[in-house]
């Protein structure tokens, strides 16, 4: 872990402290809301109730559930009386007394305790941590005085919002005997929480437009704001932040336009004109160009112009107790997939920007935004983003450590030589140039020929980070847990100690996380 992070965390801390002392109260109002979802046997999901209450950060909240009605059958056990879903914003202790209406007992009582806080980005995103713990009760029968016994669990999960989102968890999974006599197959809790941003001064962004249309006139929304000549460039400032239509209009009477979402401070690039059908038809294609020196298959992808490898399937040794973290070693398959030569660059990352309106990072390098080093300051949705509209997927952290390392059990991409500036970009210090442009270091090439895997950036993969995931993962093809509060990040930095430059070694980064070292690049389906 980098010391700006050691540092982030040691702030999160002393904010949370400063709360708990009265120091810290957040102007962000946060709703949270709960609802459960039942999906009955033989029918379709339904709502059961739902509750919801604004709070102020890392304020508690309290709700209770209760899931159907039971009684004592008069031969022994239990019957059920009613399928119906109860839930209020009340205290745990209260919800059997609300269950002394002659209905009958609640089959399963849950208190659900939720936690939400903020952690601040390094600008004006900010990711909404939400902490849910539930003390479960299920009946498991009557006694002969005609109480309800209850055995009791704890669950407690943690989610992370980019400012809004939901999660669901399982209350109810039922066997035969339940689901005849409840009728009921599953109960599922769902989480919502979002920002309730209060209304201050009006916020602007930059909209930076090119176009190849001859002396054409540029409108924001419907309002012409000047005119840019055939490849210039004009730049209006002062846009009121969000949704935007930018045109742009030749005295011959042509006319095109996009619209894009403006964010305050930051600047969207965009690029008017229809693009070549030549260049439609080659979006997403593939065009071999035969096999590396490392003899694996490459190819160009027709939408960003990034080389990919083919990396073949089958098993390899994931994890090394010899590297940072000691991550626990275990056999992986991975199937036959393609991973970007090299991180994505700024370059590319401009093209993706001017194509889909999304703006830059504000944050910018203070060495400079040069079109060969690897785009940073880019946060995990962003990164998504661009490889879902390049025509690929993040990487998952099996398949990245497989294209690192290889299947020969080595330490590093090249092999296990320690680092040194002619394999890898690594220990720079702030205030001096810090990436290098991209695939300048050949002889750190991994075993099937990707450049930089170690070192450069951070780059973000598809999976939830779980410090303990390797000793449940599967075998075949593991994507990560299903939930989690940060994403995987591997590879090393330019900043990093030489031993992060292990293909093994494990961190995370929240979703909305930005910073200087991290990047990303892209992985998709091999072709059939």
């Amino acid at each position: 872990m980098t010391t700006r992070r050691i540092l982030l965390l040691a702030s999160l801390l002393i904010l949370a402290q400063g709360h708990a002392a009265g120091v810290f109260l957040p102007r962000d109002a946060i709703k949270l809301s709960v609802e459960v979802i039942v999906n009955p046997v033989g029918g379709s999901p339904r709502s059961g109730c739902e509750a919801s209450e604004e709070v102020r950060a890392f304020s508690k909240t309290e709700w209770w559930v209760a899931v159907a009605e039971t009684r004592p059958h008069p031969q022994g056990g239990w019957e059920g009386v009613g399928s119906g879903i109860r839930c209020g914003s009340d205290s745990f202790e209260k919800v059997h007394a609300v269950s002394e209406d002659g209905s009958g007992n609640p089959y399963v009582i849950a208190a659900v305790s939720t936690v939400a806080r903020l952690i601040p980005q390094m600008e004006d995103e900010r990711v909404l941590l939400v902490d849910v713990s539930l003390a479960l009760q299920k009946l498991s029968g009557f006694e002969k005085d005609g109480r309800p016994a209850y055995e009791q669990s704890q669950v407690k999960r943690s989610f992370s919002f980019s400012e809004s989102g939901s999660a669901f968890i399982p209350l109810l999974v039922t066997n035969g005997m339940e689901q005849a006599v409840l009728g009921i197959h599953e109960v599922f809790l769902r989480v919502a929480a979002s920002l309730i941003v209060e209304e201050s001064a009006a916020k602007y962004g930059v909209v930076s437009v090119t176009s190849e249309m001859k002396e054409a006139e540029v409108l924001l929304d419907g309002g012409v704001v000047g005119k840019i000549s055939t490849g210039g460039e004009m730049t209006p400032r002062n846009v009121p932040a969000g949704l935007r239509e930018v045109r742009a209009r030749d005295s011959s009477g042509h006319d095109v336009g996009k619209v894009v979402r403006v964010q305050a401070n930051r600047t969207v690039l965009v690029e008017l004109g229809p693009p070549s059908p030549e260049r439609s038809a080659l979006r997403y294609r593939l065009v071999p160009l035969g096999k590396n020196t490392q003899g694996y298959e490459e190819y160009r992808r027709g939408s960003d112009e990034a080389v990919v490898v083919k990396i073949p399937a089958g098993e390899f040794l994931m994890g090394n107790k010899e590297t940072e973290r000691t991550p626990l070693e275990h056999q992986v398959y991975v199937s036959d997939f393609l991973m970007d030569k090299t991180g994505v660059t700024w370059g590319q990352f401009k093209k993706f920007a001017e194509a889909t309106g999304i703006p830059l990072p504000l944050h910018q390098p203070y060495w400079g935004i040069h079109d060969d080093h690897p785009a940073v300051y880019v946060s995990w949705e962003e990164a998504k983003t661009y490889c879902e509209w390049a025509g690929g997927r993040l990487p998952t952290e099996a398949e990245r450590e497989k294209a690192a390392r290889g299947t020969d059990g080595r330490k590093y991409p090249w092999g296990n030589e320690e680092p040194d500036p002619e394999r890898a970009v690594y220990r720079r210090s702030w205030g001096q140039e810090a990436t290098a442009a991209v695939g300048t270091h050949p002889s750190g090439a991994s075993p099937y020929g990707l450049l930089d895997m170690g070192g450069n950036v951070w780059e973000w993969c598809s999976d939830w980070y779980d410090n303990d995931y390797y000793a449940v993962s599967p075998f075949r093809d593991p994507k990560g847990p299903p939930s989690g509060i940060a994403r995987v990040v591997r590879g090393g930095s330019w900043d990093s100690r030489p031993a992060v430059l292990s293909s093994s070694c494990r961190n995370w980064g929240h979703r909305g996380y930005r910073d200087g070292d991290f990047g990303f690049r892209c992985a998709m389906s091999a072709p059939k």
